[in-house]
């Protein structure tokens, strides 16, 4: 049966969607779609058309796989010193690869060789070029026999061409198995890695951290960072200067937008003043890596709390907008600015090359040779 809200409805999507470059899927999560909602409640989110096209002036896309492709990003941060996961090896995709040692593992045999003889009892695979967790497994290794996190069993050869099938679109990595600190264990009650997001941005006053949050397992992942349906998973904001959670947050896929998680669903540890270890050298880290990683100036960093201290697991180019934490405001405002000063600087450049460019034209010329141009030209 009709009802006058079907309308309003249908017209408040076609606003967002079209004149603040929502995607439908994503209007809807964030609960943008009810006819009852304020009428400036979508100003306080960003989508990801708008944060990509701010993040594009900000970062060369030409310099966007050092960060987005997993291989050159460990291969990179490995040249510079920056702690990560230990990169044990890279399946390219035909079957081709690289090992920790500099070998080549030219093909079945190789890699049935380097699976069973010289690889760890755990580790972990994930897509050289994946996003949101998509592809990510943890194995066990006992000789010959793997186990995957799911409870799929292999063998080297199985596992070779498991392998091979993953890195068709791109390669896939082979690294270290992280863990959590234990007070990450106390909150959350999985062995599962767990990370931050820390967002930093290079402007005029050097590098700084603009956000923060922490990415809690809830429930039978093995990653921190999933779609389960139109549900996301669980985030609780980063109070920066002291490193102490916030209330955890969940985009709902009903429709109905963000709901607050007090208390981690399974523990029933409090997320509100929970303070995250090695929370000052997690920031030192951050700040100094980002430096490493010039000319992209704005990168969504993930960093697993070990026991032993922090270490980069990932830096995101085109990172997601945080809508969920009630911050865009700040952050588009900080963005943008940076974003105008690169552009303007440019432009600037661009036209110092021209009448460098004038200049030393005339210089070659020299004074005859003007005034013939100049005769000409009459």
């Amino acid at each position: 049966m009709y009802s006058p809200r079907y309308g309003r409805a249908f017209g408040r999507a076609v606003r967002v969607c079209r004149r603040e470059r929502f995607l439908p899927v994503e209007a809807f999560r964030l609960g943008l779609f009810d006819p009852d909602a304020a009428a400036g409640e979508s100003a306080r989110y960003v989508s990801r058309k708008r944060m990509t096209k701010i993040q594009k002036a900000l970062n060369p896309e030409s310099w966007a796989p050092l960060a987005r492709d997993k291989g050159i990003f460990y291969r990179y941060c490995m040249a510079v010193g920056v702690p990560i996961p230990r990169l044990y090896a890279i399946f390219f995709a035909g079957g081709g690869g690289w090992s920790c040692d500099g070998a080549s593992l030219a093909g079945r045999e190789d890699w049935g060789s380097f699976l069973s003889g010289r690889m760890p009892p755990e580790f972990v695979v994930k897509p050289a070029r994946g996003a949101w967790g998509r592809g990510v497994n943890v194995f066990g290794r006992n000789g010959r026999q793997f186990a995957d996190a799911f409870g799929a069993s292999y063998t080297a050869e199985s596992l070779y061409e498991a392998l091979r099938t993953a890195a068709a679109d791109g390669g896939v990595i082979l690294q270290e198995r992280l863990r959590n600190h234990p007070e990450l264990i106390r909150l959350s009650g999985t062995e599962f890695l767990q990370t931050v997001r820390v967002i930093t941005l290079l402007d005029s006053g050097g590098y700084r951290i603009l956000h923060a949050h922490f990415k809690p397992i809830v429930g039978p992942h093995v990653v921190d960072t999933f779609l389960d349906g139109l549900t996301g998973p669980v985030q609780a904001a980063v109070e920066l200067e002291a490193g102490l959670l916030k209330a955890a947050n969940q985009i709902t896929g009903t429709g109905e937008g963000i709901r607050v998680i007090p208390a981690h669903p399974e523990t029933g540890v409090a997320f509100e003043g929970f303070a995250l270890p090695f929370w000052p050298e997690t920031r030192a880290l951050v700040e100094a890596t980002a430096v490493k990683f010039w000319p992209l100036r704005t990168i969504g960093w993930d960093v697993a709390l070990t026991p032993d201290g922090p270490r980069i697991v990932e830096g995101n180019v085109w990172w997601d907008p945080p809508n969920q934490h009630d911050c865009m405001g700040r952050l588009v405002e900080a963005l943008s600015a940076a974003a105008f000063d690169v552009i303007f600087s440019n432009s600037i450049l661009h036209h110092i090359s021209k009448v460098d460019r004038f200049w030393g034209e005339l210089r070659r010329l020299g004074w005859g040779g003007v005034m013939a141009l100049f005769r000409r030209r009459r």
